[in-house]
């Protein structure tokens, strides 16, 4: 059933491991599990297409793992390499690739809302953040969004 996610997931892990600076590559790798762990859960929960989502999740801080780049600049850089790859691997149609690299395009805008796959994305980063950190504060709508996961993934 994921096995267009497993090839993904390949490629993303193998461009991690490549990266020299060891701290960078831990945070990448630490990251982008929790957040794919996290989407499962919520996607699931609220019924998103869980491989468009996981493949969201792979990629959505790429960027900023992979180039060292801007903070502000990080997810419409990463929706450029999702983009990139995701067309040349071939295994994905255009309306698929579109869907997931508008969700990482999106995913840092957490004051506003967006598609399904967008919005279980964001979702999906806040709760990874406050699964590494649970002592660091969440306030305004990332605290909403995490009591809003938490919700569904709990009703579900």
């Amino acid at each position: 059933m994921l096995e267009r996610y497993e090839k993904v997931k390949e490629y993303v892990y193998g461009q991690y491991a490549k990266i020299y600076n060891e701290d960078l590559k831990i945070a990448a790798l630490t990251h982008t599990a929790s957040v794919d762990l996290s989407i499962t859960f919520i996607a699931m929960a609220r019924g998103t297409n869980l491989e468009r989502a996981k493949v969201a999740a792979l990629f959505h801080d790429y960027a900023q793992f992979v180039d060292n780049c801007p903070h502000s600049q990080h997810a419409k850089l990463s929706s450029l390499h999702a983009y990139k790859y995701l067309k040349e691997c071939g295994l994905f149609k255009t309306t698929e690739i579109d869907d997931i690299t508008y969700a990482i395009r999106q995913h840092s805008k957490k004051e506003s809302f967006d598609s399904p796959l967008c919005e279980a994305l964001k979702d999906a980063d806040v709760l990874a953040r406050f699964l590494e950190n649970p002592e660091k504060p969440l306030v305004g709508m990332k605290r909403q969004r995490l009591l809003n996961a938490c919700a569904d993934i709990q009703s579900h």
